[in-house]
């Protein structure tokens, strides 16, 4: 069944209107992430010894920048695989080295 063009069609249409006939398009509000720098942690990748990586680790930075350098991150992150191994009932992995996290470049959505 065909509309006759003066009168609307009986039903919704199945094409909705372009965006710029409506009089007023509600606009979602964006999330803001923080920064885990502005959150006060700093992020490391850790490599163990059987080559496994895991990257974006939290550490807080209360416990970093005293003579010690990141060896109480080292510390942090064992203690945390130690809990992890625990619970899951797999054996403890040793860690071969600890990196800071490179900054994550801004995207297109970041202010």
């Amino acid at each position: 069944m065909y509309a006759h063009p003066l009168r609307p069609l009986p039903w919704p249409s199945a094409f909705p209107l372009p965006a710029f006939q409506f009089e007023h398009r509600p606009v979602m509000a964006k999330r803001t992430k923080s920064k885990p720098q502005e959150r006060g942690s700093v992020l490391f990748d850790v490599l163990y010894e059987d080559e496994s990586r895991a990257s974006n680790r939290r550490v807080p930075m209360e416990i970093l920048g005293g003579l010690d350098g990141d060896e109480p991150a080292r510390q942090l992150i064992e203690e945390q695989d130690r809990a992890i191994s625990e619970k899951s009932g797999r054996p403890l992995r040793p860690i071969r080295s600890l990196t800071r996290s490179p900054p994550r470049a801004p995207s297109a959505t970041d202010e």
